[in-house]
């Protein structure tokens, strides 16, 4: 499944850059994601609640940035697995910063996601209205808390 977005947050691009690498800011941005540990410069674990359905699951996701082009774009991978298998998820993601003329701060961001297992038997279709709904409410926290709060 692909998914590509992008939307404006009104905040200048350097201050969103801090915002995205700063674990515990993106934690509350993120629907359903309960922790965040930090394992390295370039790794992350986090604990997600994802509900399908009828089915709740939580996954145990880490993050791996594989490239970084400060404050422009960030690479990475992620790989995560509900409690004893039953579902995996596994993306390749993209995200930009794109400076506008007004001050503002364009966010372009794209993921390629696999999903096997008990979630990934359910519709593509499906699939991708609960993550569209999902990715509304990642920009919606995500713009409120870069234009709330000035430095990060």
């Amino acid at each position: 499944m692909y998914l590509e977005e992008r939307f404006n947050v009104d905040a200048p691009r350097e201050h969103v850059w801090r915002l995205i690498r700063d674990p515990e800011q993106m934690m509350l941005c993120v629907p359903g994601c309960r922790s965040i540990e930090h394992l390295g410069d370039s790794l992350y674990k986090a604990t997600v609640e994802v509900s399908v359905g009828p089915i709740k699951a939580n996954f145990l996701i880490e993050v791996e940035i594989t490239e970084e082009l400060e404050p422009e774009e960030i690479l990475s991978v992620s790989r995560g697995e509900e409690g004893s298998r039953a579902s995996l998820v596994q993306s390749q993601n993209v995200m930009r910063l794109t400076e506008k003329d007004t001050g503002a701060t364009e966010v372009y961001y794209s993921s390629d996601v696999s999903v096997t297992g008990r979630l990934g038997r359910f519709g593509l279709g499906m699939m991708k209205k609960i993550a569209a709904r999902k990715a509304k409410q990642f920009e919606e926290a995500f713009a409120q808390r870069a234009e709330a709060v000035e430095e990060v």
